[in-house]
Parts: C-alpha cells; sequence; structure tokens
C-alpha cells in the first residue's frame, strides 16, 4: 500500500535536527574519512611530482615528459590501450550480439564462462599463456619444440589484457543490447530489412555511445594494469611497470610519483569522458514502453558463426584454467608433468599467512565498504546536507584513479606524520575500501532511488528518527544491493595486485603478491595452486552468500 504524502511534514531528504541528529552526526565522520584516505593521499602524491629542492616546480615533470625513453613508454601504454580497447571491444559486441540476437543454445554456459576472468586476478592469465607459450610452454615447446620469447613484448599483453578485461565490457553491451526497444528492430524487419542491415542502421547507432564508452572502459583498464605488465611485457615497458620498478627497484620516489601523475592525468580524462558518454547511452539506450522481446536472427549461417565465436572464446577460457590447474598438479609444468598435490600442500601451509590474512582483511573491508557506501548513498540520495556533492564526487573519485597510483599514493602519503599506518592492517584495508566504495555507493544510490521517498515520511511521522527509519526501513529494502556491493568488494580485494603491491608487509602478506613473487622464483607450481585456491575461495563467496542468506541475485541469459 502506498502511504499517502502528509501534508506539512518536512519530505525525508531533509536530516530534521532533533530526529535525525544522530545521522547528521556522522555525516561530519564520513567527510573527514574520505578527506583522509582519498584526498589526502592524492595531494600528497602530487605535492611530491610538483616539488624539486624543497621548492614548487614542474621540473621532475617536465624532465621526465622531455626524456626519450619516458616519452617511448607513455606511448607504449597508450598505443597497448588502444590496441586492447579497440580488440576487446569488438570482441565483447560480438559476444553480446551473439548472446542476445542469435537463436543458439547453451547461452547459460556461454555467459558464465565469458564471466569467469571477472572473478580471477589478472595475473592469472599471464601465468597461463606462460605456461602454455612461454619458453617451456606446453604448446609452444611441448607440441612444437620451441623455446621461443615470442610470448613476451606486446602481442602477449594484448593477449593478457583482451581475455582478463573483454568481460566487463561485454557485460556493459549485453544490458545495452537488451535495453534497446525491440520495435525498432521489429518495424524494420518488416520493411523487408535483413539482420544485417538492422544491426547496421538501427542498432549500431543507437549503442554508440556504448561502444565508445566500453572502449574507454577497457583503455582504463589497460592502463591500471600491473601484473601482466610485470610478468608479460619483456622489453615493452608501460607506466605501471615503470613505476613499479621506479620504487621498488631503484627507490626513486620523486620519479615514481611524477610518473604516477602522467598516469593519472589520461585515466582521470578517461573517467570524465566515461562518466559523459554514460549519459549519453542511457538516452539512446531506452526506448521507451516498447517490446523487450527482441527477435532472433535464425539464419543457419549467422548460428553457425554465433557458435564459432562463443565456442571459440569459451574454450580459449577454459584452456587458460585447465593450463593453471595442471600447472598446480604436475611435478613441474614443462618437464615433468606426473601427477602431486605437493602444490597444494605447499600453498596451505609456506602461504597459509597470506591466504588467511587476504581472507581476513577483505572480509573487514567489504564490511568497511557496505557500512560507507550506504551512509554515502543516503546523505547523497536522501539528505539536504551541505557540500553532499563534494562528498559524492570525492568518494567517487577512485573509479578514476588507477590501483598503482591509488597504492603507490597510500604508501607515501601514510609513511610519515601526521598518520602513519605503513606495515599495518589498516592501511591495506583502507586501500581495499577506497577501491571499492564508488561501486558500492552507486549499487545503494540505485537501489534508494528505487524507494518512494513517502516510507521515510510514514517512518517519521510515526516517531522514528532519521537513523531509525535508516535501519529498519530502508536498510531490509536495500539489502540485495548492499550484500551485493560486499561481495563485489571481497571479490575485488583479494583479486587486485596493483593497489596493494606498494603496501604490504612482512607483518601482514596477501595472495597476489605472494603469486607474483612464486612466478620470479620461478615457483610456477605453487603460483598456480595458489591461483587456483583464489578462483575457487571467489566462487564459494559469490555462489555461496546469496544462497545462505536465502536469495539468489545471480542474472541468468534468456533466449
Amino acid at each position: 500500500m502506498q502511504v499517502a504524502r502528509t501534508a506539512g511534514i518536512a519530505p525525508a531528504r531533509l536530516l530534521i535536527p532533533g530526529r535525525g541528529w544522530a545521522l547528521a552526526g556522522l555525516y561530519p565522520l564520513v567527510a573527514l574519512l574520505l578527506a583522509v584516505f582519498v584526498a589526502y593521499p592524492l595531494v600528497d602524491l602530487l605535492g611530491r611530482a610538483v616539488h624539486s629542492d624543497g621548492r614548487l616546480s614542474l621540473t621532475p615533470l617536465a624532465n621526465l615528459l622531455a626524456d626519450p625513453y619516458s616519452r617511448r613508454v607513455l606511448w607504449n601504454t597508450l598505443s597497448l590501450g588502444l590496441t586492447v580497447a579497440v580488440v576487446g571491444t569488438l570482441l565483447a559486441a560480438l559476444y553480446a550480439y551473439a548472446m542476445t540476437r542469435v537463436a543458439m543454445s547453451w547461452k547459460g554456459p556461454w555467459h558464465f564462462l565469458a564471466l569467469l576472468p571477472t572473478i580471477s586476478p589478472p595475473i592469472l592469465m599471464a601465468l597461463s599463456l606462460i605456461l602454455l607459450y612461454g619458453r617451456r610452454g606446453l604448446i609452444t615447446n611441448g607440441v612444437f619444440g620451441l623455446q621461443t620469447t615470442a610470448l613476451y613484448g606486446y602481442w602477449g599483453l594484448v593477449a593478457a589484457q583482451v581475455l582478463s578485461y573483454f568481460p566487463f565490457a561485454y557485460l556493459l553491451l549485453l544490458n545495452l543490447f537488451r535495453g534497446l526497444d525491440a520495435s525498432l528492430e521489429e518495424a524494420a524487419g518488416t520493411m523487408g530489412a535483413h539482420a544485417g542491415k538492422v544491426l547496421t542502421t538501427v542498432s549500431l547507432p543507437l549503442l554508440a555511445p556504448g561502444l565508445a564508452g566500453s572502449a574507454l572502459l577497457l583503455f582504463g583498464y589497460s592502463l591500471a594494469d600491473l601484473g601482466n605488465p610485470l610478468l608479460l611485457g619483456g622489453d615493452y615497458t608501460v607506466l605501471s611497470a615503470q613505476i613499479y620498478l621506479a620504487i621498488i627497484g631503484m627507490y626513486d620516489i620523486p620519479q615514481g610519483a611524477a610518473l604516477a601523475v602522467i598516469l593519472l592525468a589520461p585515466a582521470v580524462l578517461l573517467f570524465f569522458g566515461h562518466k559523459h558518454l554514460a549519459k549519453a547511452t542511457s538516452f539512446a539506450s531506452v526506448g521507451g514502453k516498447g517490446s523487450i522481446r527482441h527477435p532472433q536472427n535464425r539464419n543457419p549461417a549467422v548460428r553457425a558463426g554465433a557458435l564459432l565465436l562463443c565456442g571459440g572464446v569459451s574454450m580459449v577460457i577454459i584452456l587458460q584454467y585447465a593450463t593453471v590447474l595442471a600447472g598446480a598438479t604436475t611435478e613441474l609444468f614443462g618437464i615433468n608433468y606426473a601427477f602431486t598435490a605437493k602444490h597444494f600442500v605447499l600453498a596451505l601451509t609456506t602461504s597459509r599467512g597470506a591466504l588467511l590474512d587476504t581472507i581476513g582483511l577483505g572480509i573487514v573491508a567489504s564490511a568497511v565498504a557496505a557500512v560507507m557506501g550506504l551512509l554515502v548513498a543516503y546523505f547523497v540520495a536522501r539528505s539536504r546536507m551541505p557540500a553532499r556533492g563534494t562528498v559524492d564526487f570525492v568518494a567517487n573519485l577512485p573509479l578514476a584513479i588507477p590501483g598503482t597510483v591509488i597504492g603507490l599514493a597510500f604508501a607515501l602519503a601514510f609513511n610519515h606524520r601526521p598518520l602513519v599506518l605503513t606495515g599495518t592492517a589498516l592501511i591495506i584495508v583502507a586501500a581495499f575500501t577506497v577501491r571499492a566504495l564508488p561501486y558500492a555507493i552507486r549499487s545503494a544510490v540505485a537501489a534508494l532511488d528505487q524507494l518512494h521517498r513517502s516510507l521515510d515520511e510514514a517512518s517519521t511521522n510515526m516517531g522514528a528518527t532519521a537513523g531509525q527509519t535508516l535501519w529498519r526501513v530502508l536498510l531490509p529494502l536495500v539489502r540485495p544491493a548492499v550484500v551485493g556491493g560486499m561481495i563485489f568488494t571481497f571479490t575485488r580485494s583479494v583479486t587486485t595486485l596493483s593497489a596493494v603491491i606498494f603496501v604490504v608487509s612482512p607483518h601482514w602478506s596477501l595472495v597476489t603478491p605472494a603469486i607474483l613473487s612464486q612466478m620470479d622464483r620461478g615457483d610456477v607450481g605453487e603460483a598456480a595452486a595458489l591461483s587456483v585456491l583464489l578462483v575457487v575461495l571467489v566462487l564459494m563467496v559469490i555462489h555461496g552468500v546469496p544462497r545462505l542468506m536465502g536469495r539468489d541475485w545471480r542474472v541468468g541469459i534468456n533466449g
């Protein structure tokens, strides 16, 4: 029953003194936390990049941009990002078209396999490619007898990043294809246009902003990637790897900070470009109240092509994961293929600390991000608190910042007074939370926007405070979004590398840096075993938590 708006009652968007004082009192605390853990590290990083000999100067940045090697690294980064954006968007668009517009079977398995890389650390793709196509790779050496280094460099990075990140573009385009008004396509078909003509003259023009947004998304992921460039880059150096080498290899903090600012510039431009295109996408993709049952192409050649595409991509993904599993269960992959479980035993013993720390800190970060995300979402969507627009902007700023930059900013900002967190669990939890907070906020805002404000007013009329209304009325209704945000935060936290590579310590170790370290030492079996355990853990959380709570929020594929 819809609660009628009561005349004379202040709208629920206004936190009323005396009724909402407790919740309003949390607003300065939330703003302070965002200032300390989002704004302060970035300001500190920028300050280091524009200071020379104790005074403000752009000389460090100018020297880097004038250096031929640095310019080549910048060009490598942009060139790689552009290639990954184009190839990944094309692959994602074809896959999304096949899933929404072609009459074919097994759409559920195709969808699941395409999304599998989203729950894995990107470093897993580099590991699998090395096991398959490296010097002692199963295919290059085992099948063809070659000891080639062709994998290491530009094309190896393209392959790893496309496999790792195209599923994110696929998810975006899948929803856009589904959101198109089917009556427009049906009308074009009725007027005699074949499926290809409908696609090129009706669907793609409407999807153009979405395709551009997908390309920007993949470009941003490529800029932020660290694990794949460290393992597969070879002589092809990109900015994220150069930052890591400057800090860890040469301990050149000014150069690392300047490189991070250079990497930050295109990332921020991409963020605002993607935000602008997202608005255009929303406008172009909504077809009013038209039909949503899209016509299915039953042309035998098209169906065969779609099956070949989906089957081929799925087989490649299966091969990657099967190879990592094989590496974890063989004595020495590439030399001795005898079955063994010793790598899992080692992973559960010598790397037990990294596993436990990762799980524990990931759980804490997911809870913190859920609380912070809900509070920020409430203040933005349900209140009239001052400067709430600024709070929303700062809270969502990490979307524009590559993980490498966030990790470095945290390591530098919290290594000196007034706040020293180096070597503590808090700095890792903060890095996890900051990285995932924008997603928790957007999820909660979307859920709150679907609830009519009369619910707040009815609760207030009955004497409840704003805090009681949030806790007893709104939270139960938005619980699926909050739990979904927690699951996403946990998944993103335990699989990230770039955001934590600079803040791990002997006291608190994590799985993804441990995998990178093992690969550097040549312990491929243990690295593979840890990767398998991490993927199994994430799958258990994604599929187990919703079932334990009595609901399953997974979205299936409708033929």
